[in-house]
């Protein structure tokens, strides 16, 4: 939307200026049908070369649109590779982890049961 903008507005100023300076010119109309035919040609080769360079720069945030996806998805994969690898590498702590927490859960429950004995015979 904004490249038609700048587009529509290009050529609108472009005729404008080109239409004010021949009509305030005093000329023949032979003088003014040549300069009205180049003034033309130039706005005809400056849109031109305006054309031109939106379709590059189209092209280019396309390509960069693609390159970005690309690497994108390449990123997801390396990261997804690497969460698999921490898992497996710390599924022997986790179990060990378990284990020992088990362990002083079981502690805990024995000392449980032995305080109080204690402080009946207190």
């Amino acid at each position: 939307m904004k490249i038609k903008s700048l587009l529509i507005g290009f050529v609108t100023g472009a005729v404008v200026a080109g239409a004010a300076t021949l009509l305030s010119a005093p000329n023949s109309g032979k003088d003014l049908r040549i300069r009205l035919q180049t003034s033309k040609q130039n706005l005809s080769a400056s849109i031109e070369e305006l054309l031109t360079k939106i379709q590059d720069i189209k092209s280019e945030a396309i390509e960069a649109a693609q390159t970005s996806k690309d690497s994108l998805k390449l990123f997801v994969s390396d990261v997804q590779l690497l969460i698999e690898d921490w898992k497996r590498d710390i599924e022997p702590n986790k179990t060990e982890l378990f284990k020992n927490i088990e362990e002083i859960e079981q502690s805990l429950k024995e000392l449980e049961e032995v305080i109080p004995a204690r402080s009946n015979k207190e």
